[in-house]
Parts: C-alpha cells; sequence; structure tokens
C-alpha cells in the first residue's frame, strides 16, 4: 500500500473515531439536559400535602424488580375524586426476559426507578392526563400514579430467581401488586378512602395493570358508584398469560382465573363487566402500534426474534388484525364499552402507529382528531360512551 493511501485511510480513521467521539458527547449532554430538568425529583412527601402540589412518597420494604428503593407519586387534588395510573415498562414473563431487562440492548422491562420514570412522571403531569390545564376534566382531582418496575403488569406478588447474562443467579422481584396496594392504604392517611368518582387508568403495561387490578382498586376504594376504567394501548396475543401469572408472576388467584384465552386483557375487562355492570369501560390503541406490533413478534416467534427492531409491513398487519378482533369480541362480550382507535404514524416502513396516548399531548389532539381522546374520556365519564376509528381498522396501510 503506498504511503498516500495509509495516510489517507489514517485521516479517514481519526475523522470517524472524532465523528463518534462528538455523538457521544453530545449523546451525553442531552441525557444531562433530561435528567436535570424533565428528569428531576419530586419532592418527597412530608407532613400535609398541599392540594394540586406533586409528591413522591416512599413507601416502607416496597422494591423495584432488582430489589433497589420504590415509590409512588401522588397529587392531592380539591375534589373528592380519583385518578389512579399505571405507568407501564415493558415485561418479564420468563428467564429469558427477566435476564434482560432496559439495562441490556434490545431489554424487555425497567428494572427500577430512574430518571426515565421522573421524565415519564414530568410528561404525565405537564402535557399528559395529569395536567392541570383548564380544559383537563381531571386537573382537580387527585391523582396517584403508579410507577412500573417490576415487569409483571402490576400484578406479581413473588419473586423468582433467574440465570442472569453473567452466568450468576439473581433473583427478580415481581412485587407490583404488592407496592400498588401499599401505595394506595398509605395514601389514605392524606385522601378520602371513598372517592365520589374514580378513573382506573393506564397506558402500555399500565393499562393491562389497570385492566387486571380494575376491580381491586374499586373495592380497594369502598365501591364508588361513579367508576370509568380506560386501557391505553394495551394487547398482547399468548397463550401462555395463565401460566405466566400464576408460575412467573404469583398474581393472587382472583386475577390468574379470569384469564383463560390468549387474551389477558379481554378476559380481565369481561370479568369486570359481568361483575360490575356499572362500569364504564373503555380501551383505545392506534391502528398499527409499534411497540406492541414489536412486542408481539417475540410472543410469536419466541426469543430469537426477542424485540427486534427492523419490523415494517408484516408485524403491522399481524397487529392490525388482533385489534380488529379485539375490538369485535369487545363489542360482543361488553356491551356499551367505549372503544377509540386512532392513527398517528411514527414509522413510514408499513405505516407502524404510535404507541400510547394518555400520558402524553397526543391525548388532547383536538386538530387531527375529532373528539380528541381526552374529550372522547370526559363524555363517557358523563355517561356518554361511544366509539370513534373503527373504521380504521379496515384500511389497507
Amino acid at each position: 500500500m503506498s504511503h498516500k493511501k495509509k495516510k489517507i485511510i489514517w485521516i479517514v480513521s481519526i475523522l470517524a473515531v472524532i465523528f463518534v467521539a462528538a455523538a457521544l458527547f453530545a449523546d451525553n449532554i442531552l441525557n444531562v439536559v433530561i435528567n436535570k430538568t424533565m428528569g428531576k425529583e419530586l419532592p418527597q412527601l412530608a407532613g400535609e400535602p398541599k392540594v394540586g402540589e406533586w409528591y413522591a412518597i416512599d413507601i416502607d420494604e416496597a422494591v423495584s424488580s432488582d430489589g433497589s428503593k420504590w415509590q409512588g407519586y401522588f397529587r392531592k387534588g380539591s375534589e373528592n375524586k380519583v385518578v389512579l395510573y399505571f405507568y407501564g415498562g415493558g415485561f418479564s414473563v420468563n428467564e429469558y426476559t427477566a435476564a434482560r431487562s432496559m439495562d441490556a440492548e434490545g431489554g424487555f422491562y425497567n428494572p427500577r426507578l430512574n430518571t426515565g420514570l421522573n421524565v415519564m412522571t414530568t410528561a404525565i403531569r405537564k402535557w399528559g392526563i395529569g395536567n392541570d390545564a383548564e380544559d383537563n376534566v381531571l386537573k382537580d382531582w387527585t391523582f396517584i400514579g403508579v410507577p412500573y418496575c417490576n415487569g409483571d403488569f402490576h400484578s406479581g406478588t413473588g419473586d423468582k430467581e433467574y440465570t442472569a447474562l453473567d452466568g450468576s443467579t439473581k433473583t427478580i422481584h415481581y412485587n407490583g401488586y404488592t407496592n400498588y396496594r401499599r401505595l394506595v392504604t398509605k395514601l389514605f392517611d392524606y385522601i378520602d378512602s371513598s372517592p365520589d368518582q374514580l378513573l382506573v387508568t393506564g397506558s402500555s403495561a399500565g393499562g393491562f395493570g389497570a385492566a387486571i387490578l380494575a376491580d381491586d382498586a374499586i373495592a380497594l376504594f369502598n365501591n364508588p358508584q361513579d367508576v370509568a376504567v380506560l386501557v391505553d394501548s394495551s394487547l398482547l396475543i399468548t397463550e401462555d398469560w395463565h401460566d405466566i401469572m400464576v408460575n412467573e408472576w404469583h398474581s393472587t388467584q382472583q386475577f390468574s382465573d379470569v384469564v383463560t384465552t390468549d387474551n389477558i386483557t379481554l378476559d380481565s375487562l369481561v370479568a369486570l363487566h359481568n361483575k360490575r355492570d356499572n362500569v364504564k369501560i373503555l380501551f383505545d390503541c392506534s391502528v398499527r402500534d409499534y411497540n406492541l406490533s414489536m412486542a408481539q413478534r417475540f410472543f410469536d416467534e419466541g426469543a430469537q426474534q426477542a424485540m427486534v427492531l427492523n419490523i415494517g409491513k408484516a408485524e403491522g398487519d399481524r397487529f392490525q388484525q388482533i385489534l380488529k378482533k379485539m375490538v369485535s369480541d369487545m363489542q360482543e362480550q361488553i356491551p356499551g364499552c367505549g372503544i377509540y382507535i386512532w392513527d398517528e404514524e411514527t414509522q413510514a416502513d408499513g405505516h407502524l402507529t404510535v404507541h400510547t396516548a394518555a400520558g402524553a399531548k397526543i391525548f388532547f389532539d383536538s386538530e387531527s382528531r375529532n373528539p380528541s381522546l381526552a374529550q372522547w374520556l370526559e363524555n363517557a365519564m358523563h355517561g356518554n360512551v361511544e366509539s370513534f376509528g373503527l373504521e380504521l381498522l379496515d384500511r389497507d396501510y
């Protein structure tokens, strides 16, 4: 190789290193900015909470999946009404997923409280369902945020050993249900345990949690008569759900017994309707949800396709058909339910769509949707339960 060619290769190599270093530096700067602003910790609750102020609240003995600290979030409202909101953050359904938290490349679940959850909290309270804008019907309600760090759709009560990627034996704490109960009962020191109105909701894994735990939450709040349940973007199909609940998460029998098909969301909502037909049951999802399409590929094809990022039309088509069946089954088995299917592209390849709405600005978007999801929810809580966007299920993308 000539001296000139060697010099060119050397220069290109140096430029590549500089480019990578600059990108990493920019990424680190961005992370610092986010962590210092949107990721900032909420103040710890000490003494009596001020109405309208947001707090973090420590819960004795509550732990994240890795055994570290777990806490809840709370805003006391001026009205005797409660939003119980379950956060999302992936799933762990077996030893393979337990060993691959979101700390690892291609991870499946959030293992602990971290700035990511604080960023999510900021979005929820500034722009999403927990914001205090005048047009948010929930602005004066008490808001209870249940973070998700256990991989168990908020329904677990036990621990499970697994083999970590380094070969060591570790324990994952599936304590989602235990954590939620401890949080709510502790907050009864500061709020009325019998609200006039209750909204049980959540997004993604939190929407699964809302479906599974709604009946339990209603009983915990002393059976208010005015209740709505909103499941936001929570649909995955596998014949293993019952076994996962029993043998992986150690969910209580009251939850696992009702899950008898491949659709954990539908089974839980049908059981809720059959027991409490006065509850307004609502479900929303984008028509070709990117994240759910990706997760469904894992359930369809197994570990070798573990949450791969290169998904497109085939995965979108698969999810759209699952969603179409879900809507049909809901309408048949839960008369009077409300369904909102929406379209907001996030990936042009395959027309894959945005995942979740309630925790973000899109929930209040009235320019591209009429009504907005927020208005649809408000109407339903006032007794006008309707469905929108079902024609999207038959659209060819």
